[in-house]
């Protein structure tokens, strides 16, 4: 992982100079399990960042997929975003500030969980 630690004691994240509860999980066996939360006080909201594939993240906020997010690895991040209805929120700059830091800090994708699986009963064979 870029950042070099998921311990929530030693990341702080500040967005707009407001500090926000980052909270990302242990990631072990799914790809689920290397998600990242944000639980904004400052927004009222709770953004989310989860790998979908090997290489791309998806952000939500509040449930609601934002965009897609792919990191090179040398702190280069690009989005792909979801399309705005009529009845949502809108994206700003916060959200893109949220979604690019989280992409870049702790990377994106993840492996498939059967790989995942493998290679973690590889590591236990003497």
């Amino acid at each position: 992982m870029p950042i070099g630690t998921r311990d929530p004691e030693h990341l702080p994240l500040l967005v707009d100079g407001a500090e926000e509860n980052l909270r990302p999980s242990k990631g072990f066996l799914t790809r689920r399990s290397y998600r990242v939360e944000v639980v904004s006080a400052a927004r009222e909201c709770r953004y989310l960042l989860v790998p979908d594939s090997l290489g791309t993240s998806r952000l939500l906020r509040d449930g609601r997929l934002l965009g897609v997010f792919t990191s090179s690895g040398d702190g280069r991040v690009s989005a792909d975003w979801e399309a705005e209805g009529a009845s949502e929120r809108a994206r700003d700059p916060y959200d893109a500030s949220v979604g690019y830091g989280l992409a870049a800090a702790f990377g994106t994708g993840a492996e498939p969980m059967w790989q995942l699986t493998l290679n973690a009963a590889l590591n236990l064979w003497p």
